[in-house]
């Protein structure tokens, strides 16, 4: 995987959402958190959990899920004592930690689902400016003594096209853009957590967002405020 994936050129900013404001602070001071793809898989909040996540599909009967019907040689397979069943692409046998932000672009539609993702991930956020994304993962990579990838989240319709840089197309309203680091297994579930320093000197100080919808109309979003203003 490259450093700079495919279409990272297009952002204007990055921006990435908290639930808390504890949480939002805590990013501000440093601490940041990667999460790997199995922890997704098995998440149920909305716009978060995804059990395709970098896999072609994820079943858990702890979870609810009902077993698939597998065949071996034609013969199908006795799923009584199984308790998780992950199918995953043969060239993609790693996972990473993954960072989640959202792309601000250029005509890109973000404004249009603003009011969904303050709905699903939170209120309060922290901007980064395009520039400075190469130096967020040189932080990252610096902090973590791992490799450090980026870019735009792809996607798709296709079951077969998922992977660790390809979602389905319901999550396409979120621009996605992820920081890749390290690699991990598949059934990782362990968090990485890492202190940044000089992180402040990174992020934008802006409180308040204002859009240009492709209708004309303008709308205002405000830290830390559940509504988006409309003029």
């Amino acid at each position: 995987m490259n450093r700079n994936v495919k279409d990272s050129h297009k952002a204007l900013a990055l921006i990435k959402f908290f639930s808390e404001e504890k949480h939002y602070l805590a990013f501000k001071n440093g601490h940041s958190i990667l999460r790997t793809p199995h922890f997704y898989r098995s998440c149920e909040d909305l716009g978060r959990g995804d059990r395709s996540e970098s896999c072609l599909g994820y079943w858990d009967k702890e979870l609810g899920h009902e077993m698939p019907d597998l065949t071996c040689n034609g013969s199908p397979l006795d799923m009584t004592d199984v308790r998780s069943v992950l199918i995953y692409p043969a060239h993609e046998q790693q996972d990473a930690w993954l960072q989640s932000w959202c792309l601000i672009g250029p005509a890109n539609g973000f404004e249009e689902s603003l009011h969904q993702m303050i709905d699903e991930f939170g209120t309060y956020f922290v901007l980064l400016l395009a520039k400075n994304i190469d130096a967020y993962a040189n932080l990252l990579e610096q902090a973590s003594g791992s490799a450090v990838h980026y870019g735009l989240v792809q996607y798709s319709d296709s079951p077969l096209d998922r992977s660790l840089t390809t979602k389905n197309s319901r999550f396409s309203y979120q621009k996605e853009f992820r920081f890749y680091l390290g690699e991990c297994g598949k059934d990782e579930t362990q968090d990485k957590n890492i202190q940044l320093k000089g992180l402040d000197n990174l992020l934008s100080n802006g409180a308040t967002l204002k859009f240009m919808t492709s209708s004309g109309k303008t709308k205002y979003f405000s830290l830390g405020q559940k509504k988006v203003v409309s003029a």
